[in-house]
């Protein structure tokens, strides 16, 4: 949300979202304040007289003709955890949903959030004097953190197209307006002075439609005594079968739609701009930031085939004047481009705009082309894969087969004219493909390459401009992240999908870091900042121009084999010359090396060459040590991928090159992805890859980043990020929400909106708050089958 915050006139906000109606009497001022100070939720007398306050009021909105004919009232509701004791939070709620007072918050019924602080200008979460009206304090700061957490809390639990929410600070208060492009604060009044400007704004959201409160009527609950949700029910339990032979097809896909629903999850009916309907449970995916896309992902039955193969819907806030994704992807299945998903359906929800970049223009009519807040369009996406996320790979050497195979479907798309520009780690999925031969059934997992959205046809560099970084930080090269009005480039994603690499790697496979959840933070989510930006982190600029990753007690990170591995002895016909020249691990046992070392240190000695030649790194490093380990040679069944030749998909430019020094060797094999699958398939034909070796999750093991206060930018369109520190209660009360919010931690730590695969890509993590890390909740659940 950072920089994304427009402050108006009181006047301004109410004529835009609530202009008068002819019909029904608004009342002048709320009837009466019956408390004396500010609104304190924490304290129990006063915030009864408080909720008396406005229910007194509400009734006589209600009883006054041309309301909505909806019944209102406020709620104070409680919730409990053992570390944090007892919050308070204060609500509009619609009379027939609302919960007693005695309940937790009902996040998904809530209509308005008011917030409630203390003191009039030390809890203000805005600062009208300073720059962008970004709050100034670190108390302030947390307010605003705080604001943003319960907006996003309810976008998470509804489906909206925009939010309103109130804050009473002292006797100040201002009314917020969300939505996807940013939030509209009016300036602040005293309320106890001047109680009109705050009851216009209740009798308003009284008289409102549902659609103008911000609900996306094209969402409707499907009823448990409904049609719509016995088919559900009956396709979740289910098989779906191969002719009379019993063979059941895509059950991955039926047992996480069954998930979806099974344990009580609303189920929904959306409704597309062509007529179409799509029966969903509760999202695998969400993107829990406010600003940007807000990205949702299903498993869903196609009403107009309601016996066909599931599918995968795309929820989303694409941003207007890029290409739709959906026109992306049906030119590439039209050329046939292989490792992609295939469209079902696309388009735009119609009328479902976001408003706060007009708003924005509206207030500074001398920057137009200026405005940090983007225009967001409602948009859906449909289709057929259902896949899974990479963090099911079974073992290392099927981990960096499937990445291998994501960076040849980024071959086969460039080779059309498409650069993905997104690269991350939810965006490389497993894909199952099934056939059935000779009455058996064959599955085959393949890597998938997702997320189209912010691609570009790369013959249009020239007509589209962008203020931001495109890409997900914690994966973006460091070229990238240290220059960001460069375009990306085919060594760029190269270096981001050997950050996706390591990703899974560092979590799921045995190695000699101590502390995986830090050195996820450091190497992924950290930042440096200087004249005015910022910049890639310190950790992962230096393993690029190292050529080494190094680890928080000096040593190089390095991966082990399982205890009970066996390894082979050399081979007289051993691997050829290119191998000898990888560079090695001293501290490992040559027999008893993983074959993943290599590979890594393969793909960094190219890094190393392209950073040694371009001499632009914004961070100084020491001189790795020499190393002269090598590994064991032998063979395996995935080596059938690897046996097939390349097909030369280097640019022009960069084959009319004459290299003239070893870098630039190294350096120009990072044009061409055919050269990086080359390079690496020695390493599968020659090496012994342990069956075994992928481990628990490691990312859970005690660390709480909840501590952390250095956050990274969102993915998209990277936004400047700042380190925000909060206060202890701040941090607290942000953790307490998300404990209270039913996305719990699954077996792989992710969250249990079920991250699964042809979902859209990494979380989007508001900047400058982290709740959790992107290394942490970035990628899809992995906890539910085991194909």
């Amino acid at each position: 949300m950072d920089s994304k915050i427009c402050v108006v006139e009181h006047e301004y906000f109410m004529h835009r979202y609530f202009p008068r109606r002819s019909s029904g009497q608004e009342p002048e001022a709320l009837p009466s304040l019956q408390w004396s100070g500010p609104v304190k939720v924490e304290w129990p007398e006063q915030a009864k007289a408080a909720v008396d306050g406005f229910n007194n009021w509400m009734e006589q909105v209600e009883d006054n003709d041309g309301s909505s004919g909806v019944a209102y009232k406020v709620v104070m509701t409680a919730s409990r955890t053992a570390s944090a004791g007892q919050t308070n939070y204060l609500a509009l709620y619609q009379t027939d949903v609302a919960p007693d007072a005695r309940e937790a918050p009902k996040w998904s019924a809530m209509e308005v959030f008011i917030e409630c602080e203390p003191t009039s200008t030390e809890d203000d979460p805005f600062d009208e004097d300073a720059r962008d009206f970004r709050p100034s304090s670190e108390r302030r700061k947390g307010n605003l953190n705080q604001n943003m957490a319960h907006a996003s809390l309810i976008f998470d639990k509804q489906h909206r197209t925009h939010l309103y929410t109130v804050v009473l600070f002292g006797e100040m208060a201002r009314i917020l307006r969300w939505d996807r492009s940013g939030v509209i604060a009016t300036k602040k009044f005293n309320y106890r002075q001047e109680p009109v400007l705050l009851s216009r704004f209740f009798c308003g959201i009284c008289r409102m439609s549902a659609a103008e409160r911000g609900h996306d009527t094209t969402v409707e609950e499907v009823p448990r005594d409904s049609a719509d949700y016995a088919l559900m029910r009956e396709r979740g339990e289910t098989p779906r079968t191969y002719g009379t032979s019993g063979i059941e097809l895509g059950q991955h896909a039926r047992l996480l739609f069954f998930k979806s629903f099974e344990d009580g999850e609303t189920c929904y009916r959306i409704r597309t701009s062509g007529g179409r309907f799509f029966l969903v449970g509760a999202p695998r995916y969400i993107s829990s930031t406010l600003a940007g896309r807000g990205t949702r992902g299903y498993v869903a039955i196609d009403s107009s085939d309601p016996t066909g193969a599931f599918v995968y819907l795309k929820d989303a806030w694409r941003i207007d004047g890029i290409e739709r994704e959906g026109s992306i992807l049906q030119d590439l299945n039209e050329k046939n481009v292989d490792g992609v998903p295939t469209l079902v359906y696309d388009g735009d929800v119609e009328g479902q705009v976001t408003d706060s970049q007009d708003v924005w223009k509206d207030q500074h009519p001398c920057q137009q082309d200026q405005s940090p807040l983007k225009t967001h369009r409602h948009y859906r996406l449909v289709v057929q894969e259902v896949g899974l996320s990479m963090s099911r790979f079974r073992n290392a050497k099927e981990l960096v087969t499937l990445i291998t195979m994501c960076i040849i479907a980024h071959r086969n798309a460039y080779s059309v004219g498409v650069t993905h520009r997104d690269v991350s780690s939810g965006n490389v999925l497993i894909h199952i493909k099934e056939t059935i031969v000779e009455g058996k059934l064959v599955q085959t997992r393949v890597g998938l390459l997702i997320d189209w959205e912010l691609s570009k046809r790369n013959d249009t560099s020239a007509s589209l401009r962008l203020l931001d970084r495109v890409g997900t930080w914690q994966f973006m090269s460091v070229y990238t992240l240290n220059h960001p009005s460069a375009a990306i480039s085919i060594p760029d994603e190269i270096e981001a999908f050997f950050h996706v690499l390591l990703y899974y790697a560092i979590r799921f496979l045995r190695h000699n870091c101590d502390s995986v959840g830090p050195f996820m933070l450091s190497y992924f989510d950290d930042f440096t900042g200087g004249d005015g930006g910022v910049y890639c982190g310190r950790t992962r600029a230096a393993a690029m121009e190292l050529g080494k990753i190094r680890l928080a007690n000096r040593q190089d990170l390095t991966f082990h084999l399982p205890p009970d591995a066996v390894v082979a002895d050399d081979p007289s016909d051993g691997p050829d010359a290119a191998l000898s020249s990888a560079s090695q691990h001293p501290a490992a046992d040559p027999k008893t090396t993983h074959p993943l070392n290599l590979v890594l240190d393969a793909l960094l000695d190219l890094f190393r060459a392209r950073y040694a030649l371009l001499s632009d790194l914004k961070t100084a490093i020491e001189d790795p040590p020499p190393t002269n380990q090598r590994a064991v040679p032998s063979a395996d069944k995935l080596d059938l991928w690897w046996s097939d030749e390349g097909v030369d998909d280097m640019p022009a430019a960069a084959r009319k090159k004459v290299a003239s020094s070893e870098d630039e060797v190294k350096a120009m094999k990072l044009e061409n992805h055919d050269a990086i699958k080359d390079m690496l398939r020695p390493y599968f034909k020659h090496f012994v890859w342990p069956e075994e070796d992928k481990i628990d999750d490691q990312l859970r093991k005690g660390w709480d980043p909840n501590k952390e206060d250095r956050s990274a930018p969102a993915r998209g369109f990277v936004p400047i990020p700042t380190a925000v520190s909060q206060g202890a209660q701040r941090q607290r009360r942000s953790t307490r929400l998300q404990s209270q919010s039913p996305l719990v931690p699954t077996a792989n730590g992710s969250s249990s909106t079920k991250r699964s695969m042809t979902e859209e890509g990494a979380e989007e993590m508001p900047a400058p708050k982290r709740r959790r890390s992107k290394s942490q909740k970035g990628e899809r659940d992995g906890s539910l089958l085991t194909p």
